[in-house]
C-alpha cells in the first residue's frame, strides 16, 4: 500500500458520511491532518442516524436524531473542523430513497450544487460494497451527484463493516482498486476523542434504550488504529 501525495496535500476535501460517526470512524485521521495544515473539509452527513435505537420511550426518534447531530458537530470540533462547512441531508436512516426515483434525482441535483460550490480536489466516499445498505446507497447517490456535477476530484473509499461483516463478493477484486495506507499515529488520540463524542453509539444510552446498536470494542480498536486504509478505484 502507498499514500498518494494528494491525501497529504489536498486543499479541498469533500467527506461523505452515511451516518453521524462514519466521518470519524472512516476518515477522522484524514480530517484532522487536513484541518491542521489549513485545508478546507466539507462533511456531508447523509442519513439522520435515527435507526440505531428503535422503540425506546426515553429516546424517541426525534430526540435521537437531534442528539446524533449534536454528536456529529462535537466530533468535527474535536477533529479541528468545527468551523469547516458541513451539511445534513437528514435522510431516514436505513430507508434511503430508491435509486432513480424522483426523490433520488432531486437529491442528485441538490448534492451536485454543493459539489460545484465547494469544488473539491479530493472526495472521500463509503466503500461501494460496504455491508450496510446506507453505505452502499450513499456511494451510489454521491457517485451520481459527482458525475452530474462534472467533478474531476480524486475519489477514494473507506470501509467500515467490510472486515467484520463482508461476504466474499463484497471485497475488492483484482484490478478494481489500489489500497492506500494513511499513517495517522499522531492523530490517533484526537480521533479517539472525536469518536467519544458519539456517545449514543458507544453505549451511553443503553440503559434507557436497551437493545439498541453500539460499537463493539473490537470495532473501535480496528478503526482507531495508527493506519487508515482507503481504496482508490483503478482507472
Amino acid at each position: 500500500m502507498n499514500t498518494p501525495t494528494l491525501l497529504t496535500s489536498a486543499s479541498r476535501i469533500f467527506v461523505v458520511a452515511p451516518h453521524p460517526d462514519d466521518e470519524t470512524l472512516g476518515c477522522g485521521g484524514l480530517i484532522a491532518l487536513a484541518t491542521a495544515r489549513g485545508s478546507s473539509v466539507f462533511t456531508l452527513f447523509v442519513t439522520d442516524g435515527g435507526a440505531s435505537h428503535p422503540q425506546s420511550p426515553a429516546w424517541p426518534r426525534g430526540r435521537l436524531v437531534a442528539e446524533r447531530r449534536k454528536e456529529a458537530e462535537a466530533a468535527l470540533e474535536a477533529l479541528g473542523a468545527g468551523k469547516q462547512p458541513r451539511a445534513f441531508l437528514r435522510l431516514r436512516d436505513s430507508q434511503m430513497p430508491p435509486a432513480e426515483s424522483g426523490h433520488w434525482y432531486a437529491l442528485v441535483a441538490a448534492i451536485g450544487k454543493l459539489v460545484i460550490a465547494f469544488d473539491p480536489d479530493l472526495v472521500v466516499l463509503p466503500w461501494r460494497r460496504d455491508p450496510h445498505c446506507d453505505h452502499r446507497d450513499a456511494h451510489e447517490l454521491l457517485s451520481a451527484a459527482l458525475d452530474s456535477a462534472g467533478s474531476q476530484a480524486l475519489r477514494i473509499e473507506y470501509a467500515i463493516w467490510l472486515d467484520e461483516l463482508g461476504a466474499p463478493e463484497d471485497f475488492p477484486v483484482a484490478g478494481e482498486v489500489e489500497r492506500i495506507a494513511l499513517p495517522i499515529e499522531a492523530q490517533q488520540e484526537v480521533k479517539a476523542i472525536a469518536l467519544n463524542a458519539h456517545a449514543t453509539q458507544l453505549g451511553a444510552i443503553a440503559e434507557e434504550a436497551p437493545g439498541g446498536f453500539h460499537l463493539e470494542p473490537q470495532t473501535v480498536s480496528r478503526l482507531v488504529g495508527p493506519i487508515e486504509t482507503y481504496f482508490q478505484p483503478c482507472r
